[in-house]
């Protein structure tokens, strides 16, 4: 079973040497319907989803069998995000609920007009929770998008993301999107130090970073999954890069995981 997370980066407005708009969605699209025509993807996450590109998104999932669920929409500085989760339509997956967990001090998520952002966060973070069955097993899957600006909202959403896995039963429990640190360094060691049946998957024998910033910004591998530590051999990592940088459709590059 695969789940593709990708961040699609939905901001237009750009310095010129990243693609305009219209070649990153060009872009966008190529990339990933090569993705799911060589991959049995079952489910999709994307983050950084607005309202400029989710059209687009819409239309990828219509035409390529999947279902978009609920959305949650996040209030940020400058406009709504989403990170949205959809899934194969196939007989044997049986999907039983979505759920979004807030970030800051929200023990439930908040209509967008009442959402308070917390611990210096730029943004109201989210993840959002999908469970379903499939082939006789039951799987919970976060797509997560953590603060880029708040270390301390990055390590206190996550947590608390991974304390909603340890509540729930299942055969796989992950969390995989954007995580705005690096996978090595101390806000992921920090995490780690507080839910120690937890690990990080990232990289394995793939060498690139996720994070490439169109060469402008340092590449940096910040797309990954935490599973839990006692079936990490279940889990496989990979990311998606293309030959030429411009023809990424995002700064970041589209991460797989498989899990068997």
């Amino acid at each position: 079973m695969k789940v593709l997370s990708y961040n699609i980066y939905g901001k237009k407005d750009v310095v010129n040497s990243i693609p305009s708009w219209e070649i990153r969605q060009k872009s966008l699209e190529k990339n990933i319907r090569n993705i799911l025509l060589n991959h049995e993807i079952k489910v999709l996450c994307f983050q950084e989803v607005n309202q400029n590109n989710e059209a687009l998104i819409q239309k990828i999932c219509d035409e390529n069998n999947f279902i978009i669920l609920d959305r949650f929409p996040m209030r940020t500085r400058t406009i709504n995000q989403y990170n949205i989760v959809a899934v194969k339509k196939d007989k044997e997956i049986i999907i039983d609920s979505i759920y979004c967990l807030p970030h800051g001090k929200d023990e439930k998520y908040k209509p967008i007009e009442k959402q308070v952002i917390d611990y210096g966060m730029s943004d109201y973070r989210t993840t959002v929770f999908v469970h379903f069955h499939y082939k006789n097993k039951k799987y919970i899957i976060g797509n997560i998008h953590t603060d880029y600006k708040s270390v301390e909202g990055k390590i206190k959403g996550t947590v608390k993301s991974l304390d909603y896995l340890d509540k729930a039963e299942a055969d796989y429990k992950l969390i995989v999107g954007d995580m705005n640190m690096v996978s090595h360094m101390s806000e992921a060691k920090e995490i780690l130090r507080q839910k120690e049946n937890y690990t990080i998957i990232s990289k394995n024998k793939v060498v690139e970073n996720s994070y490439h910033g169109y060469g402008i910004n340092e590449p940096v591998n910040v797309d990954f999954a935490i599973v839990e530590k006692s079936k990490i051999s279940n889990y496989q990592y990979e990311i998606v890069k293309q030959m030429n940088v411009q023809e990424e459709g995002s700064d970041h590059r589209p991460v797989i995981i498989t899990i068997n």
